[in-house]
């Protein structure tokens, strides 16, 4: 019996922004490695947006496993003021393919606030159809930065051998 779930939550960051990042800031992207590798051990996956100092993230697994993941990052220093935005029984994961999605483009969400009437990204304010819309879109947005984990399936289900090891590292023979 399933008792997966999905859990969205936001927070805001509690470090000081990277003045001249370019690209993913700095803290960001080692909480989407850390994720990255740690995730597929635990089955869960899920989507990652970082705008305007603030966090939105929805997670997708096994109801303690996610439980668990949440009261951690409650209790980690990089994020402050956690909020539950949304927990929900699911029948399957929307992002099965990903062990965390980064969403880096700030044009569509800014579409989609303009449409739901918001000037700016502040999830704190978001109501139910805006969540929703939102995941809607991480789901189905494509961008160099957000390609499905490769073998996703296979890191979940067993330890690579040692062929696919290498051929992640130097690509399939000629």
């Amino acid at each position: 019996m399933s008792n997966l779930i999905r859990l969205i939550y936001v927070s805001r960051a509690n470090f000081k922004l990277a003045q001249d990042a370019t690209g993913i800031e700095p803290t960001v992207a080692r909480i989407l490695m850390q994720s990255r590798k740690n995730n597929p051990k635990q089955r869960i996956g899920g989507v990652l947006y970082f705008g305007d100092g603030c966090f939105f993230q929805c997670l997708e697994g096994q109801a303690d496993v996610v439980n668990a993941l949440i009261a951690k990052i409650m209790r980690d220093e990089r994020h402050s003021n956690v909020q539950i935005l949304k927990l929900i029984p699911i029948s399957e994961r929307a992002f099965n393919n990903w062990s965390m999605k980064y969403i880096p483009l700030e044009s569509d969400v800014s579409a989609l606030l303009k449409k739901h009437k918001m000037d700016s990204f502040n999830p704190y304010l978001f109501k139910d159809e805006l969540i929703d819309d939102l995941v809607d879109l991480f789901l189905h947005l494509s961008s160099p930065e957000s390609k499905p984990d490769q073998n996703y399936i296979d890191r979940i289900d067993k330890k690579p051998s040692l062929w696919q090891k290498f051929t992640s590292l130097f690509g399939a023979g000629r």
